[in-house]
């Protein structure tokens, strides 16, 4: 399994049981393979034969100019102190597509993939957190990764992220975590972190955004929507209606608690978690997979 390469000779069962989606794990990995995956060569073709998203920060400021469209631009920039996120690289690159598509069928989530190049002495980000488990594999140099526990948002959405101000009120331990070229790192979702290059340093982090019980609730909503029962819209209740608050307040008591009902059956179906299970899995996949324009 790709999580075994990454844990290396850290057993899985254990990192599941006492990291995942608890605590931060780091150590060496055992996917040599996949580093050249993290490496100037592909970074390049990237930026000059895909429309790959490119994102470019220095010292936590979003860069305003035009995307780099030659290697020869990008380094240019590079060497100005701009950090680049190339986000989703796995839907222009076959081994990148093929990477994620594996990593979302062994821990069933969507996952959002970026390659980090941060050039030395530098960071691209300021303290945030992460909606999805995050498993970064180091590939090239050195980077530092300040971590905190998050209690005051602890458990984000990507509706519903705290913002850096947060961050800064935080007032849990922070540790350092140092990764060479062939380290990895998972951060929980939710935890805080940043990072800082005291080498030119390339990585490539694996974001699995893990379903939540609103997933399933999500699934229920469209199967009810098949129904011309629950499609049906309720009455006028605006100041033209012909009811009066007390009655409008009895109606909507009424036709929700009908509704409950009907959400209660539908979670009571056995069938429900064979069906989360295989749509989401196929969405996951899907959503993993090699766009127009890869190689």
């Amino acid at each position: 399994m790709l999580l075994d390469e990454l844990l290396n000779d850290f057993p899985r069962e254990r990192f599941l049981r006492e990291h995942y989606q608890r605590s931060p794990y780091s150590g060496r990995a055992a996917a040599e393979r996949l580093l050249k995956l993290g490496s100037w060569d592909t970074i390049d073709t990237l930026i000059e034969q895909t429309e790959c998203d490119l994102l470019l920060a220095r010292q936590g400021v979003p860069y305003t100019g035009a995307r780099p469209r030659t290697a020869k631009e990008a380094r240019e920039l590079f060497a100005q102190g701009y950090t680049f996120a190339l986000r989703q690289p796995d839907q222009h690159h076959a081994e990148l597509s093929e990477l994620a598509r594996t990593f979302s069928a062994e821990l069933h989530g969507r996952i959002n993939l970026h390659i980090y190049c941060t050039p030395a002495g530098h960071h691209g980000f300021g303290w945030h957190c992460d909606p999805e488990e995050v498993f970064i594999l180091q590939t090239t140099g050195r980077k530092d990764y300040l971590l905190r526990e998050n209690t005051l948002h602890p458990v984000p959405l990507p509706d519903a992220m705290p913002n850096g101000a947060l961050a800064a009120k935080e007032t849990t331990p922070v540790e350092t975590r140092s990764l060479g070229a062939g380290d990895f790192i998972y951060i929980p979702a939710g935890h805080w972190h940043m990072a800082q290059a005291p080498e030119e340093a390339i990585s490539i982090s694996i974001g699995l955004m893990a379903p939540t019980l609103l997933d399933v609730l999500d699934l229920v909503r469209a199967t009810l929507a098949s129904n011309p029962t629950w499609r049906k819209r309720l009455p006028s209740l605006g100041r033209a209606s012909d009811l009066d608050d007390a009655r409008k307040l009895e109606l909507l008591r009424t036709l929700g608690a009908q509704l409950g009902g009907e959400l209660q059956r539908a979670l009571s179906d056995p069938m429900l978690p064979l069906r989360f299970l295989a749509q989401t899995a196929q969405f996951y996949l899907r959503s993993a997979g090699l766009r127009g324009g890869g190689r």
